[in-house]
């Protein structure tokens, strides 16, 4: 794995929950736009960043190392 593999992984798991899922903030730093409560979907995770399209809120940016993330499971029919 190269360097940018790496750290794109490390974004990853700082996230913890891959792009694509729908998620619940859990903990924020005091400088993160997020709120504990707050939810929506991954849309991609980048050097650094991650690109969140947060409900009631539309797409955030944010360190993938200030905010906590749980993964939530989607119902199915």
């Amino acid at each position: 794995m190269d360097a940018n593999g790496a750290r794109h992984l490390l974004a990853r798991l700082s996230l913890g929950v891959p792009v694509g899922a729908r998620f619940e903030v859990v903990s924020s730093s005091p400088g993160a736009p997020l709120h504990i409560g707050d939810t929506g979907t991954v849309m991609s995770i980048a050097d650094g960043s991650a690109r969140l399209s947060v409900d009631m809120h539309g797409i955030v940016d944010v360190d993938p190392h200030a905010v906590t993330l749980r993964h939530l499971l989607q119902r199915t029919a």
